[in-house]
């Protein structure tokens, strides 16, 4: 059984994950403050960004949101990895806003997300990293949202 502070800790370092990417922090800073450097997000069994370019290529991918929160309510049961590595996942309600060039009006995505994560404990107790972001699937997407999300071994169809 985890300790009972690993939850917590997980919370944490997913919130100051999403903080970095919603404040469109580079790939530098996010892999030097939050991030392992093998770090990787995707869709399972679909595209995955991995590495220094895989991540690069995500932010540039989902830099025309100018608008987004990311509310977890839902975190499972930590699991300890054989690398030492922890994994939990987790439910979240997702709001994206986008406004394309020249278009009269923004346009807004939501959903659930279901996501697997994997952390790497840092040297401070409360400091850890994320080393994966994977989507396992999604619910009560909108129209945008499904188009946005709806071929997952392509990335986002932005």
């Amino acid at each position: 059984m985890p300790e009972p502070f690993l939850t917590p800790v997980m919370m944490d370092t997913i919130e100051r994950y999403f903080v970095a990417l919603q404040g469109h922090a580079p790939a530098e800073v996010m892999r030097e403050e939050i991030l392992t450097a093998d770090f990787r997000t995707g869709f399972v069994d679909g595209h995955v960004w991995q590495g220094s370019d895989g991540l690069r290529e995500f932010i540039e991918a989902r830099s025309e949101f100018f608008d987004e929160s990311h509310e977890v309510q839902q975190i499972d049961e930590p699991v300890a990895l054989p690398d030492g590595r922890w994994s939990v996942r987790t439910r979240l309600w997702f709001f994206l806003r986008r406004r394309q060039p020249g278009a009269a009006v923004s346009e807004e995505f939501t959903g659930l997300a279901f996501h697997r994560w994997e952390f790497q404990p840092g040297e401070q107790r409360y400091e850890w990293r994320v080393a994966a972001q994977m989507v396992e699937g999604f619910a009560r997407l909108n129209a945008n949202a499904s188009r946005l999300f709806g071929h997952p071994e392509d990335g986002l169809d932005t």
